[in-house]
């Protein structure tokens, strides 16, 4: 069974999203601060900053809803993420990898080790890579350290300097 939900259209991992992680870890006690954070970036009612993954079916951040590569996808016959489509990579794509947000510079490399391997291969490589070395709880792209044990995220080294930039634009 494939893992879509989580395997962005973009090639990026929905699982460490901050907005999915802080949503789906019972003991972050940062959340209801990222939460409002977030919802008044994208002056949205805090119940609206949610999202279940790009392929989800469920409720999408308003970041990930108007997102133009999950639209072209949609757009296409038999194109569910950017590593099914024929036009990889193509404008879209390339102007998102570089357009300045830290996490968003892997996609291309996320995109070609998708077809190199496949979905499921590289979700669990992903599910593995954004997990903490000692306790096992999933991270996000930006935590410096796990929430709930506190070990350091190497994850986090080198992908942002300043880690407290912020991310998500409305």
């Amino acid at each position: 069974m494939e893992k879509q939900p989580l395997v962005a259209v973009c090639g990026l991992f929905c699982g460490a999203c901050s907005l999915y992680r802080v949503q789906h870890d019972a003991d972050r006690k940062d959340a209801p601060d990222l939460i409002k954070r977030v919802a008044e970036r994208w002056k949205v009612p805090a119940e609206q900053a949610v999202c279940e993954g790009c392929l989800s079916g469920g409720p999408l951040s308003p970041y990930c809803a108007a997102c133009a590569i999950r639209k072209c996808a949609a757009g296409k016959p038999g194109v569910t993420r950017c590593a099914d489509c024929a036009d990889f990579p193509c404008e879209i794509i390339t102007k998102f990898s570089n357009d300045g947000v830290p996490h968003h510079n892997v996609v291309l490399k996320n995109i070609r080790r998708q077809q190199k391997i496949g979905i499921d291969e590289w979700y669990e490589e992903e599910f593995e890579r954004v997990r903490c070395q000692v306790c096992g709880v999933s991270l996000d792209w930006y935590a410096q350290s796990c929430h709930r044990c506190g070990t350091v995220n190497p994850m986090v080294v080198g992908l942002n300097k300043d880690v407290s930039q912020p991310h998500y634009r409305a």
